[in-house]
């Protein structure tokens, strides 16, 4: 291992012990115009090949002939990321981060950043940005490092995860509802048709038993007829 890296190595140990941890190690505007780097923000923590691969994705997108405005994109390196915009006409903002960092809060950096008009603050003749820019342009990325802007993004993402836990427990409750409902209808139907069995039974008993009780009836009047007959033939 070089003694560069090393020294980046234990520059980077001393960083993470103590409060304020710097997750972006680096920062470009460009005008992919006219091929120029506006300004650059360098932290004691870049190495000359990560800030060299920065530029190499700018002058990429130099030559690109293909513009994509507002679109956010990441090329993984290989513990970090770069991430990178396209602004209109032709700036774009090239940020090189901690793999740990959140890449919501790069974007919304560049958005902010777009927002408050750091872009007016470039110099025509120079094409560079003037010294309240880039003040601003420091102050901006200094806040975005700060802990305490994490661990906010942090809370923020748990109460979006605890907010789609407890939506998913409604939404089975209701799936859960929905199928007792579907049951007590089945057991509805169900009922409905054991009823309409029952009645038709019973009506067949019913008739069965009345032509039971109509033939005794018959047959008990036929027996009294033939006793009075048989009495009356006796007598006369």
């Amino acid at each position: 291992m070089s003694s560069s890296n090393e020294s980046t190595i234990e520059k980077e140990k001393e960083i993470e012990n103590k409060s304020e941890k710097i997750y972006i190690k680096y920062f470009l505007i460009g005008d992919i115009d006219t091929s120029k780097i506006i300004t650059e923000y360098i932290t004691n923590l870049i190495t000359t090949k990560e800030k060299k691969n920065a530029i190499q994705i700018f002058k990429r997108l130099c030559k690109s002939t293909e513009r994509r405005y507002e679109e956010n994109n990441i090329i993984t390196a290989k513990q970090n990321k770069y991430f990178f915009s396209l602004f209109q006409p032709s700036i774009v903002f090239i940020a090189y981060a901690l793999d740990t960092y959140p890449q919501t809060l790069i974007f919304e950096l560049f958005e902010n950043l777009r927002k408050n008009n750091i872009l007016s603050m470039i110099n025509e003749e120079t094409k560079e940005l003037n010294p309240n820019g880039r003040q601003n342009l420091k102050q901006m990325i200094e806040n975005y490092q700060a802990n305490e802007k994490i661990k906010r993004f942090e809370e923020i993402k748990k109460d979006i995860a605890d907010v789609k836990i407890e939506v998913k427990k409604n939404i089975n409750k209701m799936i859960d509802n929905i199928n007792n409902v579907e049951n007590l209808e089945d057991r509805a139907k169900e009922l409905n048709e054991e009823s309409k069995e029952y009645m038709e039974n019973a009506i067949y008993d019913k008739k069965i038993t009345w032509w039971q009780n109509a033939k005794l009836r018959i047959i008990i009047l036929s027996i009294l007829v033939i006793i009075v007959v048989g009495i009356l033939w006796y007598v006369l």
